[in-house]
C-alpha cells in the first residue's frame, strides 16, 4: 500500500500538491501543534513532582491529532486514548476546566474521579478518556451505528495506538464496522518505532488489515498535517454518503522515522513566505503564563471530598452504594486522629 504524503521532508508542497490553505486556518493548526509542545513539557514538570499521574507526551503526534479535526464537523464524535487529550482543547474545551480534570480537582466535571489524562469534554462531543486498552475501538463502532439508525449524517472517529490495535476490542470493533457498514473513522497512529510496534503487531503495513474487514485501508504520512487532513477529509465524505468505515495508518515519524510534524508545519510557513519563529516564542511565552496561572489556583483549592467517591457512579446512588458510603464515614471517624485502633 502507497504512502500518502503531501509535503518535501523540508515542508515544500510537492509538485501539484500544494493545499493553499489560508493564513488565518495555517495559524490556527500551528497555534495548536505549538501550545502542545508546551503542555507536554509542564504536564511533565508536574509529572515529576507528583502531581500528574498517568502522561503520554504529544510530541510527534500532532499531525494525528489536530489535522483529523478540521475535517470534521463539530457533530462529529471523538474517541480517544491518553495521547489525544488535547483535541478538547482545540473544540473549544475551557483550558481551566481541562487542567482541573489533570490534577483531579474538585471543580472538575468527573470531582476528580479519573486518573490524570482521562478527559471527558461532552460539550465538544469528546468521549471519555478510559485506561483499559482498547474500549474506544468498540464503543466508536457502536455509536456510529446509532448514528446509522437516527439517520444522521456524523461519523464517529476513533484514535488508538499499537497496543489498542493488538487487543480483542480492535477486532471487535472493526469487524462489527465492517458487517454494519458503520460511518466511522478509525485512525492507528504508529509509535514511531516500527520494531516495538512489530513485537506487538507482526510485520506487515497495519492498514492491509482492513480489506480483512471490508473496509477501506488508507496509509498515510503521519508526519504531514496536509496528507493527514485529506485523508480525514476524504473518508468522512465517503463515511457521510453511506460507504461505511475507514482505516487510516498514521505513520508516525513518516517513511524515514524522524520527521517532526511541527517542524515540517513550520518548513511549508517558511515555503509560503511565513516566518513561524516570533509566532512560536509569543505562544510559548503567554501560554505557559496562561497553564502556570490556572494550576497555581487549582493546586491551592481542597482537594475532593472524600465521600463524593460514592457520586455518579450512576445516575441514582444504589442502596449499596448508600451502604459503602455509611461503611467509609464511620471508618473515618473511628480514624480520625490517624491512630491505629
Amino acid at each position: 500500500m502507497s504512502l500518502l504524503s503531501v509535503l518535501s521532508p523540508s515542508g515544500a508542497a510537492n509538485k501539484n500538491a500544494d493545499p493553499a490553505w489560508s493564513q488565518d486556518r495555517l495559524l490556527s493548526l500551528h497555534r495548536a501543534m505549538v501550545r502542545s509542545r508546551v503542555l507536554d513539557k509542564m504536564i511533565g514538570d508536574l509529572q515529576r513532582r507528583g502531581l500528574v499521574s498517568i502522561f503520554a507526551p504529544v510530541r510527534g503526534h500532532e499531525a494525528h491529532i489536530y489535522a483529523p479535526l478540521l475535517a470534521l464537523r463539530e457533530s462529529d464524535w471523538l474517541f480517544a486514548d491518553t495521547r489525544q487529550g488535547s483535541a478538547a482543547l482545540y473544540r473549544g474545551f475551557d483550558l481551566r476546566a481541562w487542567l482541573a480534570q489533570l490534577l483531579g480537582g474538585a471543580t472538575a466535571v468527573h470531582l476528580g474521579h479519573a486518573m490524570s489524562m482521562e478527559f471527558t469534554a461532552r460539550a465538544v462531543n469528546f468521549v471519555s478518556v478510559s485506561s483499559p486498552v482498547g474500549t474506544q475501538i468498540i464503543h466508536a463502532s457502536g455509536t456510529a451505528q446509532g448514528m446509522k439508525t437516527r439517520g444522521t449524517d456524523d461519523l464517529a472517529f476513533v484514535w488508538f495506538g499499537p497496543a489498542a490495535a493488538a487487543s480483542g476490542d480492535c477486532h471487535l470493533g472493526l469487524n462489527f464496522a465492517g458487517v454494519y457498514k458503520v460511518p466511522a473513522i478509525f485512525y492507528y497512529a504508529s509509535s514511531g518505532d516500527p520494531a516495538r510496534d512489530a513485537e506487538r503487531l507482526g510485520n506487515g503495513i497495519f492498514a492491509d488489515r482492513a480489506e480483512g474487514y471490508g473496509i477501506r485501508g488508507v496509509r498515510v504520512d503521519g508526519s504531514d498535517v496536509f496528507a493527514v487532513y485529506a485523508a480525514v477529509a476524504d473518508a468522512a465524505a465517503r463515511a457521510r454518503r453511506g460507504h461505511g468505515p475507514t482505516l487510516i495508518e498514521g505513520v508516525t515519524g513518516g517513511p524515514d522515522g524522524d520527521a517532526d510534524p511541527l517542524e515540517r508545519l513550520e518548513g511549508y510557513m517558511r515555503w509560503r513566505q511565513i516566518d513561524p519563529t516570533p509566532l512560536r516564542e509569543r505562544i510559548d511565552a503567554s501560554f505557559e503564563a496562561e497553564v502556570s496561572g490556572h494550576v497555581e489556583q487549582l493546586m491551592a483549592m481542597a482537594p475532593p471530598a472524600d465521600d463524593t467517591l460514592f457520586d455518579h457512579v450512576y445516575a441514582r446512588r444504589t442502596p449499596q452504594l448508600d451502604e459503602q458510603r455509611r461503611a467509609h464515614l464511620a471508618h473515618r471517624e473511628r480514624f480520625a486522629s490517624g491512630l491505629i485502633d
